[in-house]
C-alpha cells in the first residue's frame, strides 16, 4: 500500500493546488509511481494532469461517497497518491483526511491564512493525523513571516523547513501542463521544489 498525502486548506489563493502539482511532478520525475485524486470542483489539479505529458500520473476526478474509495484504490496502484481537497467541504475534507497518511497544508505568511490554517490542524487533531504547513508565496523581503511563524507555533503547528518563494514559475507553465521541475536552465523554483520532496520523503519514512 502505497503512502497517501492530502493537500487542504481552507482560505483560497494560498497554492494548494499548484504545490501539490509541483511535487507530483518531481516525485514522478525521480521514479516514483503517483496517482492524483481530484476532490475540489473547480478540477483544476484534473486539468493541469490531461495536459501534462512528461511523466506517467494517474489522475481521477472524485466526489462525495466515493472519496474513500478512490483514495484507498489508488493507494493500492501507486507509490504516492496525492489527494487535492476542496476548501470548505468539511465532511468531504474530512474522509480525505481520515485516509491520509500525512496532511500538507500550505499557508501564505499572512494573518487570514494563518488563521484558515489553524482550522485545518484542529481537524487533523480530531482525526489522529499528523500534519506539516508549508510557507508559500514567501516575499523576498518582508517581517510578516517570523510573525505568521511564531503564530502558528502558538497554534502547535509543525512548519516544514522547506519554503516555497513568491516565484512567477510556480505558476507559468500550468496552463500548458508543465511546472517549474524540469528545464534546461538553472531555477531557483525547482530547488525548492527538490528540497521540498526531500524533505517529504525522509518525513514518510518516518510515518
Amino acid at each position: 500500500m502505497g503512502k497517501v498525502i492530502t493537500f487542504a486548506q481552507q482560505k483560497g489563493g494560498a497554492g494548494k493546488t499548484t504545490t501539490l502539482v509541483h511535487l507530483a511532478h518531481s516525485l514522478a520525475h525521480h521514479g516514483r509511481a503517483v496517482g492524483l485524486v481530484d476532490l475540489d470542483p473547480q478540477r483544476s489539479l484534473t486539468s493541469w494532469a490531461n495536459l501534462h505529458r512528461e511523466t506517467n500520473l494517474n489522475a481521477i476526478s472524485s466526489k462525495d461517497w466515493k472519496a474513500g474509495v478512490d483514495i484507498r484504490d489508488s493507494a493500492k496502484k501507486h507509490d504516492v497518491t496525492l489527494v487535492d481537497c476542496p476548501g470548505n467541504a468539511d465532511i468531504l475534507l474530512r474522509s480525505a483526511i481520515r485516509e491520509s497518511d500525512l496532511v500538507l497544508i500550505p499557508c501564505q505568511p499572512t494573518g487570514l491564512d494563518v488563521w484558515a490554517t489553524n482550522a485545518v490542524l484542529d481537524l487533523c487533531r480530531k482525526e489522529g493525523k499528523p500534519a506539516r504547513v508549508i510557507l508559500n508565496r514567501v516575499p523576498a523581503r518582508g517581517g510578516t513571516v517570523e510573525e505568521a511563524l511564531e503564530m502558528l507555533r502558538e497554534h502547535g503547528a509543525e512548519i516544514m523547513e522547506s519554503r516555497l518563494g513568491n516565484r512567477v514559475a510556480f505558476s507559468s507553465g500550468f496552463l500548458s501542463g508543465n511546472s517549474a521541475v524540469t528545464g534546461a536552465k538553472k531555477s531557483t523554483a525547482r530547488d525548492e521544489i527538490e528540497n521540498l520532496r526531500h524533505e517529504i520523503d525522509g518525513l514518510l519514512e518516518t510515518l
